[in-house]
């Protein structure tokens, strides 16, 4: 494993905890309690319900191409150095 691909794992990993914070906290957090109790813009909390979900899993889909690119580029090997052909080319001559 090459640092590269260590960080992009960590990087990923730190995204799906936030993404999955922000949805927990959509579902259940104090929004979602709010939105439970009698009030009289009840059917505002509804029609809302939906697009705030949509508003959550947009990014989230977002994410996960930035993260699909990511790795492609992260996953090319790495060119070999200029210095390194060269000394090669003078041992071998």
């Amino acid at each position: 494993m090459t640092i590269r691909t260590a960080f992009f794992w960590i990087a990923a990993g730190c995204c799906v905890v936030a993404e999955l914070a922000i949805l927990r906290s959509l579902l259940f957090g104090r929004a979602r309690d709010a939105e439970r109790a009698p009030s009289a813009n009840a059917s505002v909390a509804r029609t809302n319900r939906p697009t705030e979900i949509a508003w959550a899993l947009l990014p989230a889909a977002g994410l996960l191409l930035v993260l699909y690119l990511t790795w492609r580029a992260v996953d090319v090997p790495a060119p070999p150095s200029s210095d390194a052909s060269r000394i090669g080319a003078t041992i071998g001559a």
